[in-house]
Parts: structure tokens; C-alpha cells; sequence
């Protein structure tokens, strides 16, 4: 559950709620394919802004474009300058209630965030709580279920959304609905609170469905599972005890506008990493079969470092935003400072920062032993990924089972390389054999 994420013209679906799920229409046009182009080869257009304009202020744009470790990290850390603009958006999702992503520094966001972190056992002491005895068996076991019912063939998108789904459902303790996808639902709303560029009315229609059939159905749940007595040791479960003992924040309109909030920001970030992954293991054969020999090990800690190396190439998204709340020196001492106006848009490029020969050693070299400081991948700072620790043990096993399988390749012709619309995975296949191998 990241910061931020970029996005651009939205797949109009209609708002049917996804009982059919809608093909994919991608924008074909000249334009699209320019800018599609730029962003499957990011770091080739703004490495020279990396050597020669670090903190590029485009005053008609009202825009900064930040590219150096340094500068990246530094906007990361100034959250009294930098404030995040998701508030808007995240606040018509959640029918009004502030959502921890779109909060700025103050004692409402620190009395949120303790309180959420130690529902989902998050708090100083308790990170593998959960982790370690729930989710990741049940991630293991949907992964394989998945790939073991394949046959052969996967789509990497479809694995990484199924097994995704499934477990951050259950955990949650918000089932499917009978009436609509809401797998469906959170992709796009996911897509729509980080969409850049210019409005889209289709796009904001079908995001105002999404939102309130996702919203209607949590407090049916809600209203089900009080109105049942039962008990159980879920996300819901532990908000209504919670509720019960009369914490502050658990109301029932509270606890619904939070858990649609973790279903928007959660379940949709795994079919958008995992097959750029996928992507460059399947381009480094040797570091493929390297991956592969920690899956089949068993060895988890190992397999993840091959995860997140791979994720350092294309990441979630290239860069996030802010929006400077007022004026700040950035870069103060250096050749290249600027000073950024309050008001300003900031386009800072995490992708940028992790190729930053600077502080990255041999940023285009592929090395799973780099130390943890070299990756922003999970965000940084005071809107650091919600879930790092959940995001760190689950992305490597939903992929472990495909590793474990022998004569692992990419599927034949153009189903068997990436193809992304803007940073969204649209389709990428691999074959192998059936059986998995697993080194006792």
C-alpha cells in the first residue's frame, strides 16, 4: 500500500460493476505510443536531467521534476514542505472519512496510523505476527493452487490479482459479493486515485459506481457480521472489538470507509509489479535460474532480494507526486539547488533515484545482495508503504510456485513479452512443466 503511483488515460469500463469484466481498450494513437514508449524506457530520458538538470522547474507547468538520489530522498523526508494530493479523491472513496494515505503530519494521521497498525498487528514487536502464521500459508497456497491448476500456462497478471485477492479478502474479512467483481472495482479505483493528467469524465463516472458499490457492500458485511454475533480473528473482526471496548475510530461508518481504503490500495499492486518482475528474470537467464534455485530451496529471504533487485528496473510506478505546501530550499548546498514555490507541483522519480551512480553502486548491473538504502520501492518516510512488511514477505511467494517449475519460459509470440498500458500490466504469459521442484 504505496504512496503514490502514476497513471494516465484510464480503460473506460462500464458501470455494470464488472459482473463481465471489460476488455482492455488501450489508446492506439500516436501519442499514446510516445508516451508508452517513454515510460518502457524511463531512465534513457531522464538521465540526462539526472547528470545535468537534477531539479528541473518548468514555471508554465507549475511543475518540478526531481531525478537524484539525494533530491529524492530529501522530498521524501520534507513532509512539513511536501504534502501528498490524494486527499480529494481518497476522501470521495471512503464517503468522507480521511484515509491514512492522504493525511497530512499531525496528531489525527499519528493517532490513525497506531491505531490501524495494531489491528493489523503491525505495531513495534508484533510485524510477523499475522505475517508469519496467516498470510504467508495462505499465500503460498493460493499461488500454487493457481499454477498447479494452469497446466502449464500463466498469465502472470491473473496469478498476482487471484492469489492477491483471495488472501487480502479473507484477511480482511470482506468476501466477494454475488453482484459484482470487486476485483474489478479496486483496480480501477486504484487507477483513478492516481491517475495524472487532464479529468476524464467517463473515467470519473465509472470511478463514482465503483466507489459506491464497494462502499455499499463493506457495511453490508458490517451490518451481517454484527447482526451474526460471530466472532472471528479478522481485520473486521478486530475493528468491531474495537468498537465494542468504545476505541475512537471504529465506528461503523469509520471501520467501512477504512477497510474499502485497504481494498483500494492493496489487493491492485501485485498484477502491477509481479510481471515486470517476471519481466526481467525472464531478460537475465542466469539470474532466472539463480531465482529459481532460492524458490526451490525454499529459501524466501534470498528469493526476495531477487524480487525487489528486479523491481529496482520498474518499479511500481517511475515516479510519485506533492505539492509544495510552501517554500523550500531543495538541495541546499549543492551546485543544482532550487528553490520550489509554494503551490508547485513535484514530479519526483524514484526509478531516477535507484539508477543514481552517485549513491547506487553499478546502478545497471543486476545484484540481489544491494543494501536496503539503495531501493525506494515501498515509498519512504512518513507515507512508507502502509504494508512494507506484508508487501515484503507476499510478493516473492506469489511468484515461488511458477519458479519451482522446471522448463520455466516465456510463452511463444507476442503473449510472452510485457506489454504495459502506460505502467499497467496488460499481458505476459510463461510455460513450463508442470511438476514443481523443491530441494529438501
Amino acid at each position: 500500500m504505496t504512496d503514490a503511483i502514476s497513471s494516465g488515460p484510464s480503460v473506460h469500463t462500464p458501470p455494470d460493476l464488472g459482473a463481465d469484466r471489460p476488455v482492455a481498450r488501450p489508446d492506439t494513437g500516436v501519442k499514446a505510443k510516445i508516451k508508452q514508449f517513454i515510460l518502457d524506457h524511463i531512465d534513457v530520458f531522464v538521465a540526462p536531467l539526472r547528470d545535468f538538470a537534477p531539479i528541473l522547474i518548468l514555471k508554465k507547468k507549475n511543475l518540478a521534476i526531481v531525478t537524484r538520489y539525494d533530491d529524492v530522498k530529501e522530498v521524501f523526508l520534507a513532509d512539513d514542505a511536501f504534502g501528498v494530493p490524494y486527499a480529494p479523491k481518497l476522501t470521495l472513496l471512503t464517503g468522507g472519512v480521511p484515509f491514512l494515505l492522504g493525511m497530512e503530519n499531525s496528531q489525527a494521521y499519528r493517532d490513525s496510523l497506531k491505531a490501524w497498525q495494531d489491528v493489523f498487528r503491525l505495531v513495534p514487536g508484533t510485524e510477523a505476527a499475522d505475517v508469519k502464521t496467516r498470510l504467508v500459508p495462505a499465500t503460498e497456497a493460493a499461488a500454487e493452487r493457481i499454477v498447479a491448476a494452469s497446466h502449464g500456462r500463466v498469465d502472470t497478471i491473473e496469478l498476482a490479482s487471484q492469489a492477491s485477492l483471495e488472501v487480502f479478502l479473507d484477511y480482511f474479512g470482506i468476501p466477494a459479493p454475488a453482484d459484482g467483481d470487486i476485483g474489478l472495482w479496486s483496480e480501477r479505483l486504484f487507477e483513478w486515485l492516481f491517475h495524472v493528467g487532464k479529468p476524464e469524465p467517463q473515467m470519473d463516472a465509472d470511478a463514482a459506481a465503483y466507489s459506491k458499490a464497494l462502499l455499499a457492500h463493506v457495511e453490508r458485511v458490517i451490518a451481517a457480521r454484527k447482526a451474526s454475533g460471530e466472532k472471528k480473528d479478522d481485520i473486521l473482526g478486530r475493528c468491531l472489538q474495537k468498537q465494542a471496548e468504545s476505541k475512537p475510530g471504529f465506528s461503523d461508518t469509520e471501520i467501512r470507509s477504512m477497510l474499502a481504503g485497504f481494498i483500494i490500495a492493496g489487493p491492485p499492486q501485485p498484477p502491477v509489479v509481479l510481471p515486470k518482475v517476471m519481466e526481467q528474470l525472464l531478460r537475465r537467464p542466469k539470474i532466472l535460474a539463480e531465482a529459481q534455485d532460492a524458490a526451490r530451496r525454499n529459501d524466501d529471504e534470498t528469493l526476495g532480494k531477487y524480487v525487489f533487485e528486479a523491481m529496482r528496473f520498474d518499479p511500481l510506478a517511475p515516479f510519485l507526486q506533492r505539492i509544495a505546501k510552501r517554500q523550500h530550499v531543495l538541495g541546499d548546498g549543492t551546485f543544482h539547488v532550487k528553490t520550489i514555490e509554494r503551490g508547485t507541483h513535484v514530479a519526483f522519480f524514484v526509478a531516477s533515484a535507484m539508477m543514481d551512480d552517485r549513491r547506487v553502486s553499478s546502478p545497471k548491473s543486476f545484484d540481489p545482495n544491494r543494501p536496503r538504502h539503495h531501493y525506494f520501492l515501498f515509498g519512504h518516510g512518513l507515507h512508507r508503504c502502509f504494508g512494507l512488511h506484508i508487501n515484503e514477505k507476499l510478493l516473492p511467494l506469489i511468484l515461488k510456485p511458477l519458479l519451482q517449475r522446471k522448463g520455466l519460459r516465456r510463452a511463444s509470440g507476442p503473449a510472452g513479452h510485457l506489454r504495459k498500458r502506460l505502467i499497467y500490466p496488460e499481458k505476459l504469459d510463461v510455460c513450463f512443466d508442470e511438476e514443481p521442484v523443491v530441494h529438501q
